[in-house]
């Protein structure tokens, strides 16, 4: 059997359509030795190697002599020069795999791994002239050969289980910088280290809001039944022009142009520029919300916006949904509760978010068909050292300093970066994150064919995809019409809220019983970790004992199971036990492994125990927050069901 064949057996298991690409290409190029730069040559061994040939010379990009040795020698090296105890790795080319595999086999097993080797030519060589099944088959293992660093993150990003996330270890072999590409391997190199941060403290932030998320939702729940969904909204305004606002410091510069839009774009607001804009006599066609923080729901107390709508995520708080004055559209965000409730009542309609109100507008905007869509007051950064405009509620209200002097002063890490005039500005993780994002967002083929601006007049937001231009320009050059924007809106909201209520009502019972089979579950699992430590205790070293520490412990391991058959309930359990999953799954993890001696297997198994009890307890814990307003949503469904059947009077 060929390297080919070999290889491409084994690749069958692991990515199927990575497969169908290799057999595509291998019918139209068989296995050559030499493809556009590189050409597999017999080292002095007799091992392949590859010359590369470009406009400079030629070089090898392996060792024309053994280049297994020297890969053993840069895997050593690597291995040694390794500061933190990271479980996720990521290499910078593969060439045709020498050093991966040599450094990937002196990690632990339950390292992930991924490789990002953006020359098809070179990785399709290795595919026919080298074994690469060893790395093709190894679990937690991932090539990427999309040339694009943005696909390359995309599939690194997805990789990621928060919990059990410790740290990243960053690999590279020098001769693979000569290659063409280089500039890619610099750029995700960067995009990682930021994109890192901010997934530690995303860890943080789920832990403390994850209950916050669930319970919202389900206290809005009169609100999802009572308000027209948002898909109502997919491409009403194609071809329109949208403005997105947000509460930068650089919308002071040019807020009064927001006047002359009222039929000339449509006019989404996020939450935190809200109230400014009305105490400038500018009334937003939209408002945008789904933080589910209380001080959020701050910005919209008192806001008086009969006309606006609201575009909400039931996620926010109550007091931002209910208290809202004006007519109301809900979103989601389709995290695990708004799954189950999109599966139920319908679709509500997707908005993306990641971190920042100012995306969920952004995806708002892409939603509704806008072009072109522009920015204003989007930042992303801190030009002259203030964090948001005047007005703001953090200003008015809880008298913050809004200043870079401030964070400072909390120890927030700043961030120098060059605004669109070539200046320094600053910038915080977060906001580089966001930044980040919306980079990518621009690349996608929804906006392939339209136009985006920033109008901001500061800031970060730049790339080859952004116009960047005054808001004057930008009202003069792009929005030359006028459109009926109101109507437009009022017309989607006048579409309803169809709801099946018998549907809604068993779905409900289901999920209700459901976690209290899940409870139960719990407390038997309480009952089993106590047993099992009895064994433990009971250890005599006799076959038996230890038949029966194992039966102990076994129990408590499969009641896990039961607590989650219904797979939706555990969804929504375990996002409001986040921070007790997170904290199991790192213990676990962090648990000696291989064990040999009985004293230490005995250890191993009460500290697993020790776990399993913390994991009962709070999900258990969770539940009993959970059923109480899941019954009051039951009751809110009941009543309305009856009142769709009275007769309507004449």
């Amino acid at each position: 059997m060929s390297h080919y064949e070999a290889n491409l057996e084994m690749l069958r298991s692991s990515s199927e359509e990575l497969a169908a690409r290799i057999e595509n290409h291998h019918e139209q190029v068989g296995q050559p030795t030499t493809m556009d730069i590189f050409a597999v040559e017999p080292a002095r061994n007799g091992m392949p190697t590859v010359r590369v040939t470009d406009d400079e010379g030629s070089f090898y990009l392996h060792s024309p002599y053994d280049p297994e040795k020297e890969a053993k020698q840069l895997a050593d090296k690597c291995i040694a020069e390794i500061d933190n105890d990271g479980n996720f790795a990521l290499f910078f080319g593969m060439g045709l795999g020498y050093s991966a595999r040599e450094t990937v086999a002196q990690l632990p097993e339950d390292t992930v791994v991924f490789i990002f080797e953006p020359h098809w030519d070179l990785f399709y060589l290795a595919f026919c002239h080298t074994d690469l099944t060893w790395l093709l088959t190894r679990p937690g293992t991932t090539i990427s050969c999309d040339p694009s660093v943005q696909g390359a993150m995309l599939k690194y990003m997805n990789l990621f289980e928060l919990a059990g996330f410790k740290g990243l270890m960053l690999f590279t072999n020098p001769v693979f910088e000569r290659l063409p590409g280089k500039e890619h391997f610099d750029e995700l190199a960067g995009r990682v280290r930021y994109e890192m941060l901010a997934v530690s403290g995303n860890v943080q932030t789920l832990m403390i809001m994850g209950e916050m998320q669930q319970t919202n939702i389900i206290l809005n729940f009169p609100e999802i039944l009572d308000n027209p969904p948002f898909i109502h909204l997919i491409d009403r305004f194609k071809g329109k022009p949208a403005i997105i606002v947000s509460a930068g410091p650089s919308l002071e510069k040019n807020m009064e142009l927001l006047k002359e839009l009222e039929d000339k774009a449509l006019v989404i607001a996020v939450d935190t520029s809200t109230r400014p804009l009305l105490e400038a006599g500018i009334k937003p066609h939209v408002v945008v919300t789904g933080d589910p923080q209380e001080a959020n729901a701050r910005h919209l107390r008192d806001v008086i916006a009969p006309e606006t709508y609201l575009i909400a995520e039931p996620q926010s708080p109550i007091t931002s949904v209910k208290g809202w004055v004006g007519p109301k559209f809900i979103c989601t965000f389709h995290d695990n509760m708004m799954q189950w409730i999109d599966r139920v009542i319908g679709n509500r309609g997707r908005v993306l978010v990641w971190g920042s109100v100012a995306v969920m507008a952004y995806d708002v905007a892409v939603k509704v068909g806008a072009d072109p869509i522009v920015f204003v007051g989007q930042d992303l950064s801190f030009p002259g050292g203030r964090t948001y405009m005047k007005g703001t509620y953090f200003e008015t209200e809880e008298k913050m300093k809004m200043t870079t002097d401030e964070l400072a002063e909390k120890g927030t890490t700043l961030i120098d970066m060059t605004d669109i005039y070539g200046e320094t500005v600053q910038t915080n993780k977060q906001m580089f994150s966001y930044y980040n994002f919306l980079i990518n967002r621009f690349l996608a083929p929804e906006v392939a064919d339209r136009r985006i601006i920033n109008a901001t007049e500061g800031g970060i937001l730049k790339s080859p995809r952004v116009d960047v231009m005054t808001l004057r320009e930008a009202i003069d050059n792009h929005m030359p019409g006028t459109h009926d924007i109101w109507g437009e809106l009022r017309r989607a909201h006048e579409e309803g809220n169809p709801i099946q209520y018998p549907n809604l009502l068993t779905e409900l019972d289901t999920m209700i019983a459901s976690l209290r089979d899940s409870k139960e579950a719990c407390v038997k699992g309480i009952e089993a970790v106590g047993r099992a430590l009895e064994a433990i205790d009971a250890f005599d070293g006799s076959d038996s004992s230890k038949r029966e520490v194992e039966r102990r412990y076994a129990r408590v391991v499969n009641i896990r199971r039961d607590a989650g058959r219904n797979m939706e309930a555990a969804k929504i359990i375990e996002m409001a036990n986040h921070s007790g999953v997170y904290a199991f799954a790192k213990g676990i993890r962090n648990m000696k492994r291989n064990v040999t001696e009985d004293q230490e297997k005995l250890d191993a198994i009460k500290s697993a125990c020790y776990h399993h009890h913390t994991l009962y307890a709070s999900t258990g814990n969770a539940i009993d927050r959970l059923i109480p307003p899941i019954e009051a949503a039951r009751s809110a469904a009941r009543d309305r069901s009856r009142m769709e059947k009275q007769p309507v009077e004449a």
